[in-house]
């Protein structure tokens, strides 16, 4: 027997069930509000009218299920991530989703989710579909449901406008838990960038040069995932010790202070490389970037990859090789060919999968899960915080020793000045304020998401000696660019001295 439902009462529960799913919205406003009751209520009564008249403007006969079921849908899902995680979903994060590889997005999946897809799109869906809607006077109905909602919901926006409306512009961040629009526009913009058609690449840098083309010297840049400056121990960090393999090792400087481009590998990545600097980067993937001008004037450019996010662009015109195993120990052997026999100017980049979430008990070997009891689940909110730090700590740990290694790899070519730089992408939040993973806008993530942790090692021990007096400097990502050039002695208009970490002139550049 099919359930039948007027079509007001249908739009109705649609709406009862939107905010239901808002759960987050409510309770960061309420928050926000310092708990008061009565503006919250009023908040609560504009949402609802909002809502219902949105729903009573869009459903017409025949799209009225599809379009349910569209916005149910968008709703629970979301709902989940923001609930659990703590992610919010804007078109940085639609972009994280459309270009992770199936491994990645398989990583969230798990019995409770399974569970929660059944219950609440699934179930929810077929139950729509079988539900006969009557039309009966519709016009005259939605008419009055639409204009009913809205003069409701701009009277309580009147009755409250002297507290409310300046709340809502003194924290915007709330449209971003409003469910589902906010995750719709976010696609949209996406799709608007996305289908605006592939731009031609910008070249950059024809004046390029070396300044001295007699020496030779070769750079691994390791690229780190999801690491995090404050669970490093060569730092501050006492629970454990991270940089166990890499603490000991002379002319090691780590650097205190360093801000990441994005809190997201789409967004750090093309960044880092580029020419602009995070305040202005837009469309840096549409330019050529500091390895293209390293290629230029001599200085050979590889990339080698274990990133399931590939590398955002940034290798496609030099050498690369782009993996997908379960360990970085992998890379090392790819590493060590290419350096056989290397006598000119090289960069080898090594972008490793590092610690990226939430399988953190995926990230290393059975042999470097040192630090116990660990959190097996890709759950997070099922563990404690201290099986949580044990097992994000236990990556650190295994990136530690993929960066001694390649320390050692250089150690043995003896006939060039060779440099290791080490940066992350980005940080990670471990469940700090109910916050999960990465990828929350900049300017309200926290600083967990965009505190990384560089490294720098050199057979010169002058060289890092200069560095150690500059490892409290407030940095960030917009340094590497201008540091490349700077360290292979490339002459270049883009070349910006007060960036680069090998200048005597480098001023900090907080973000």
């Amino acid at each position: 027997m099919r359930l039948k439902l007027s079509w007001t009462k249908f739009t109705l529960l649609n709406t009862i069930f939107i905010m239901a799913f808002n759960f987050p919205l409510f309770e960061f406003v309420y928050e926000k509000i310092n708990q008061n009751f009565m503006l919250f209520s009023v908040f609560f009564g504009i949402y609802f009218f909002l809502v219902l008249g949105i729903l009573s403007l869009i459903y017409f006969p025949y799209i009225t299920k599809i379009l349910s079921i569209f916005l149910l849908s968008t709703c629970a899902i979301c709902s989940y991530f923001i609930s659990n995680y703590g992610v919010l979903i804007d078109d940085s994060m639609i972009q994280n989703v459309v270009e992770t590889d199936n491994r990645e997005f398989f990583s969230y999946f798990n019995f409770s989710f399974a569970l929660y897809i059944l219950a609440f799109v699934i179930f929810p869906s077929i139950l729509i579909l079988l539900t006969k809607i009557d039309y009966q006077r519709y016009v005259l109905k939605k008419s009055v449901l639409f204009f009913s909602a809205l003069i409701i919901c701009f009277g309580l926006i009147a009755f409250t406008s002297k507290t409310l409306l300046p709340f809502l512009r003194s924290h915007n961040i709330i449209r971003m838990y409003n469910l589902p629009f906010y995750p719709i526009y976010s696609s949209i913009e996406f799709a608007k960038k996305k289908l605006a058609g592939k731009k031609e690449l910008t070249i950059i840098s024809n004046d390029a040069n070396l300044k001295d083309t007699n020496i030779s010297k070769i750079m691994i840049l390791v690229v780190g995932e999801t690491a995090r400056a404050s669970n490093y121990s060569l730092g501050d960090y006492k629970t454990n010790d991270t940089n166990f393999y890499t603490k000991n090792e002379p002319n090691l400087v780590y650097f205190n202070d360093v801000s990441s481009c994005g809190t997201a590998t789409a967004k750090s990545l093309p960044c880092m490389f580029s020419r602009h600097k995070r305040a202005s980067f837009e469309n840096g993937i549409y330019e050529e970037n500091v390895l293209d001008i390293l290629q230029k004037v001599g200085v050979q450019s590889v990339w080698f990859g274990n990133n399931s996010g590939g590398c955002k662009g940034n290798c496609d015109r030099i050498k690369h090789k782009l993996i997908s195993k379960d360990y970085d120990e992998s890379l090392l052997e790819l590493v060590k060919q290419e350096l056989k026999n290397t006598n000119s100017n090289k960069i080898i980049i090594v972008h490793l999968q590092g610690s990226h979430g939430p399988t953190y008990y995926k990230r290393y070997p059975s042999e470097f899960k040192k630090f116990i009891p660990t959190c097996d689940t890709n759950e997070l909110n099922t563990c404690t915080y201290e099986q949580i730090i044990n097992t994000y700590d236990n990556t650190l740990l295994y990136t530690d020793f993929i960066i001694k290694n390649l320390i050692d790899l250089l150690k043995e070519n003896p006939n060039q000045e060779a440099s290791l730089l080490y940066l992350s992408d980005h940080g990670e939040s471990l469940g700090e304020n109910g916050i999960y993973l990465h990828g929350m806008p900049y300017l309200i993530a926290p600083k967990d998401q965009k505190h990384i942790p560089m490294i720098f090692w050199s057979k010169d021990s002058k060289l890092s000696q200069d560095l150690q007096g500059k490892k409290d400097y407030k940095l960030s990502q917009d340094n590497l660019f201008s540091s490349l050039l700077g360290y292979f002695g490339v002459n270049s208009k883009e070349y910006e001295e007060n960036y680069d970490l090998f200048s005597k002139n480098l001023k900090e550049n907080p973000q």
